[in-house]
C-alpha cells in the first residue's frame, strides 16, 4: 500500500504532528507511506517536498497573492486566520507523479492543493479535517458562527455585513469542487463528525471517525523528581504546565482564560502553586503565579518530561479539534484540565482522568484546579493510572495507523471495481 499524505508543512502545527505521526506509524506496519509537503524543515524518512524549489521560492509571493482580496475587509480579525483557496496551481501533477493507492489530505490550505486540484486527484481521497477549513468559506475557526449551513456570507472573522462576500465566494469554490471528487472525509473526534455531518458541502461523502495517535512508548510517565530535577523545575511544590505555539498571541489557545482561572484559586494554592509554560512565546512573564518559561520543545523526550513533570497539564483552549498537547499528556500520565468543548470531551473523562470545566467558566476550571491538586495521594494516583489507560486504549499509534490501513484497502478494493 502507498499511500501519499499531503500536509502543508511537515513540522509546526497540530495537523503537521498528526499527519506526521501517522505517515511514521504506517511506515512501521509496512507501508510505503510517502510524506508530501509543500515546505519541509525537519529530516523524516519518506517526506519530501513535492514543489520545485523555484515554486518554493516564489511561493509567498503567490500567497500574498492569493490573499490580496482580503484587504478588502480592514474590520476583519487579524488574529485569526481565513485562507482563500482560488489561485491555479499544477500540484495535482506533482502528487500523481507520486504513483499514490491513495491520497490522504490533511492541513492543505496556506496555497498548498487548491481546490480546482481536488478534481484532478484520480487516485482515492481520503481527507482528514484537522478544523473546519473544509466546511466552511474559508474560516478555519467557527467561533460560534453557523453560517456554513447556509452557505456563508456576512462572515465576522471577516467583519462583513455583505451577505456576497469572500466567505460565500469560497463556499461556492467548495461547492463546485466537491462535485467533481469522490473522497472519504476523516473526523478526529465526535464534534468534527458532527459539523461535517451538518455541512451541505460534505454531508453526503463516507464520514467515519478515527482519533489521531500517539506514540506511547515515547509519551509515557516518568518519575516527576527524574523529570522536574532534568528540566530545572522546583521540586515539593504544586506545579501546572500549560503549552500551544506561541500561546500568548493565538487568543484561541485561551491563555487569558488560564490567568483568569489562576486568579480564582483558593488563597493556600495561590501562595504555594508554580506554573511552567512551553510554545515559545513570553506567555509565563504575563501569569498571576509564579512561571516558568520552558520555550519551544521541540522533541518527544524534553515533552515527554514536561507533562511528566506537571501535576496538571491545563488546556484552557476556546476551539480545539482533538488536542494533541492533551493527548500526548494522558499518555504521560498527567491528568488534564480543560473546558468542555470541541474534541476535548472524547479525551477527558470528567474525574476520571482529568476535570471538565463548562465553556470559558473560569471560576469552575480553577474549582477543578483545586481539587486535583488537594486531593489524597490515592485520588492522584487514580487519575494518573486512568490517563495512561486512556491513551492506550484510544490513541495508541499503531492502532490508528491499522485503522486507517484498513479504510485505504477498502477504498483501492472500490476503486477497482468501479474500473
Amino acid at each position: 500500500m502507498r499511500p501519499v499524505l499531503c500536509n502543508t508543512l511537515d513540522c509546526g502545527g497540530g495537523a503537521a504532528i498528526a499527519a506526521r505521526r501517522l505517515h511514521l506509524g504506517l511506515r512501521q506496519m509496512g507501508d510505503d507511506s510517502v510524506f508530501a509537503v509543500m515546505q519541509q524543515s525537519g529530516d523524516i524518512p519518506g517526506c519530501l517536498a513535492v514543489t520545485s524549489r523555484l515554486r518554493r521560492t516564489i511561493q509567498p509571493f503567490f500567497r500574498q497573492g492569493e490573499r490580496l482580496p482580503l484587504l478588502l475587509y480592514p474590520k476583519r480579525d487579524r488574529k485569526v486566520l481565513f485562507s482563500p483557496s482560488w489561485r491555479p496551481s499544477g500540484i495535482h501533477k506533482d502528487i500523481m507523479a507520486l504513483r499514490p493507492d491513495v491520497v490522504h489530505l490533511h492541513w492543505i490550505a496556506d496555497s498548498f492543493v487548491p481546490l480546482h486540484s481536488l478534481a484532478r486527484l484520480t487516485a482515492p481521497i481520503v481527507w482528514t479535517l484537522h478544523d473546519t477549513w473544509a466546511l466552511t468559506g474559508g474560516c478555519h475557526i467557527l467561533k460560534g458562527c453557523e453560517s456554513y449551513r447556509q452557505g456563508c456570507g456576512r462572515c465576522p472573522e471577516l467583519g462583513s455585513r455583505a451577505g456576497f462576500d469572500m466567505s460565500s465566494v469560497g463556499y461556492l469554490l467548495r461547492a463546485a469542487a466537491y462535485k467533481k471528487v469522490r473522497m472519504t472525509i476523516v473526523a478526529p473526534s465526535r464534534h468534527l463528525e458532527m459539523l461535517a455531518k451538518t455541512s451541505p458541502l460534505i454531508q453526503n461523502y463516507p464520514i467515519v471517525r478515527i482519533p489521531n495517535g500517539v506514540d506511547t512508548e515515547r509519551f509515557r510517565p516518568i518519575d516527576k523528581r527524574v523529570a522536574r530535577h532534568l528540566l530545572q523545575l522546583p521540586q515539593n511544590v504544586p506545579l501546572l504546565v500549560f503549552g500551544a505555539v506561541a500561546p500568548g498571541c493565538d487568543p484561541n489557545k485561551g491563555f487569558d482564560l488560564l490567568c483568569d482561572a489562576l486568579r480564582e484559586l483558593p488563597m493556600p494554592l495561590r501562595g504555594h502553586v508554580q506554573c511552567a509554560v512551553f510554545g515559545g512565546s513570553v506567555a509565563a512573564l504575563e501569569t498571576p503565579l509564579p512561571a516558568i518559561e520552558l520555550g519551544r520543545l521541540h522533541d518527544d523526550v524534553s515533552l515527554a518530561l514536561a507533562y511528566s513533570a506537571a501535576d496538571i497539564f491545563i488546556c484552557p483552549s476556546r476551539e480545539e479539534n482533538l488536542p494533541n498537547t492533551i493527548m500526548e499528556s494522558l499518555a504521560c500520565g498527567t491528568p488534564v484540565a480543560a473546558f468542555r468543548t470541541g474534541g476535548i470531551p472524547d479525551m477527558v473523562d470528567d474525574e476520571e482522568n482529568g476535570v471538565l470545566a463548562p465553556c470559558y467558566d473560569v471560576k469552575a476550571l480553577a474549582e477543578g484546579i483545586a481539587k486535583i491538586l488537594l486531593g489524597s495521594v490515592d485520588q492522584k494516583q487514580r487519575l494518573s493510572c486512568a490517563a495512561r489507560q486512556k491513551a492506550v486504549d484510544e490513541y495508541a499509534l499503531p492502532d490508528i495507523a491499522r485503522r486507517y490501513h484498513d479504510l485505504y484497502l477498502t477504498l483501492t478494493a472500490d476503486s477497482q471495481h468501479f474500473q
